[in-house]
C-alpha cells in the first residue's frame, strides 16, 4: 500500500535534497501545531519539553530515522509523510478489526485449542512427572549396578586367591585326613592281606607329614597327632608279633627256613616301618633273627662237620683221586733222555 501512495503522489525525481529536508521540517512543525491543540500529557522522563531531556539524543534518533531506506526513499519522492502516516494509521486499524473479526470467528477453535494446549499439559505434567520418577530409578539402578560391579570385582579377587591356594591348602586337608577305611584296616584286617599293606603306606606318609607340620609348629598337626600316634602303636605290635612267629618258626626241627624267609621277604616293608619310626622294636626283631640265624647255621655246620669226620678212606690216595698231582715218572724218563 505504500507503495501505491508513493507511486500515485511522487513528484518528478529531479528535486534537491534541500527541498526533502524542508519538507520535513514542515511536517515536525505541522505536527508540533497539531500536538498544541491535543490535552498535555504527563510522560515523564520522556517529555520532551522537559529540562532534562538531552537534545544529542533528539538529533542521534532523528538521524538514525533518516537513515531508513523507507524515510530516504519518501525524502527523494517528496510524499506526504503526514498523509502517509495517516493511511498506515488506518490500514492498521483495518487490519486490526480484520483481525478481531477473525478472532471472534474462530473463538470456538480457538477455545477447543485451549483446552487440548490444557490437556496436553496436564498429560505432559503427568509425562514429565514419570519420566522424573523414572529417571529416579534409573539413577537408583545406575548405584546398583556400579554396587554390583564393585562386588563383582572384589569376588573375582578373593576367587582368584582362593584358586590360588586351591592346590596347596587340598593337599595339605588330604594329608590330615585320616579316613575311617584306614583305622578299620590298621585295628581289623590280618598283616597279610594286601590292603593291610596298602593302608601302611598311607598311614607312613601321614606319619612324616605330621612331623613336618610340627617342626613348622603348625596347628592343625595337633589334631591328627593323637590318632596317628594310636594306628602307629597298633600296627607296629601287629607287624612284631608276626614277624616273631615267622622266626620262631625257623627253630623247628627239620624246617626248611628258605620258606619262611621267602614269605619275610615279601613283607620287607614291615621292617621298613618299624625302623622308621619304632627303632627299638626294629632291633629288637633283627637280634632276635640274627640269634635264630646263628644257631640255625650252627647246628648245620656242626652236623656237616660231625658227617665229615665219620668219612673213613681205606686206600691211599693217587693221582686219580687227587687233582692236580704231577706226575714224577714221566718226568724221570725226559730227564734220563736228556741225559
Amino acid at each position: 500500500m505504500a507503495d501505491d501512495v508513493v507511486s500515485s503522489e511522487a513528484p518528478a525525481e529531479g528535486n534537491t535534497a534541500v527541498g526533502s529536508t524542508s519538507s520535513v521540517m514542515d511536517y515536525l512543525q505541522d505536527e508540533k501545531s497539531d500536538a498544541d491543540v491535543v490535552a498535555p500529557l504527563h510522560l515523564g522522563d520522556l517529555d520532551l519539553s522537559s529540562d532534562e531531556f538531552i537534545l544529542d539524543e533528539v538529533d542521534i534518533h532523528i538521524q538514525a530515522n533518516l537513515e531508513d531506506e523507507l524515510v530516504q526513499e519518501a525524502l527523494r519522492t517528496g510524499v506526504d509523510l503526514r498523509q502517509y502516516s495517516k493511511q498506515v494509521e488506518a490500514e492498521l486499524q483495518r487490519i486490526e478489526q480484520a483481525s478481531i473479526k477473525d478472532y471472534i470467528k474462530e473463538s470456538e477453535n480457538i477455545a477447543s485449542l485451549h483446552n487440548q494446549i490444557t490437556a496436553c499439559d496436564s498429560i505432559l505434567e503427568r509425562m514429565e512427572g514419570m519420566l522424573s520418577s523414572f529417571q529416579a530409578d534409573l539413577s537408583s539402578i545406575s548405584s546398583e549396578i556400579e554396587t554390583l560391579q564393585q562386588q563383582s570385582v572384589s569376588m573375582s579377587v578373593r576367587l582368584k586367591n582362593r584358586q590360588a591356594v586351591r592346590s596347596h591348602l587340598s593337599q595339605l586337608v588330604d594329608e590330615l585326613i585320616v579316613p575311617a577305611t584306614m583305622i578299620t584296616v590298621i585295628l581289623e584286617s590280618p598283616v597279610t592281606e594286601q590292603q593291610f599293606l596298602e593302608q601302611l603306606h598311607e598311614l607312613n606318609n601321614k606319619i612324616n607329614f605330621a612331623k613336618e607340620l610340627s617342626f613348622r609348629e603348625t596347628l592343625a598337626c595337633a589334631d591328627i597327632q593323637d590318632i596317628v600316634d594310636r594306628l602307629k602303636i597298633k600296627a607296629v605290635s601287629k607287624i612284631r608279633e608276626f614277624i616273631l612267629q615267622k622266626i620262631y618258626s625257623f627253630r623247628k626241627p627239620m624246617t626248611n627256613y628258605q620258606i619262611p624267609q621267602n614269605t619275610l621277604l615279601k613283607y620287607r616293608f614291615f621292617y621298613q616301618f618299624l625302623l622308621a619310626n619304632e627303632r627299638t622294636v626294629a632291633k629288637e626283631i633283627r637280634d632276635e633273627y640274627v640269634d635264630t640265624m646263628s644257631k640255625i647255621y650252627y647246628s648245620y655246620f656242626k652236623s656237616y662237620s660231625s658227617r665229615l669226620l665219620k668219612v673213613q678212606y681205606e686206600d691211599v690216595a693217587d693221582k686219580d683221586d687227587l687233582m692236580g698231582v704231577e706226575d714224577t715218572a714221566k718226568k724221570d724218563i725226559l730227564y734220563h733222555n736228556q741225559i
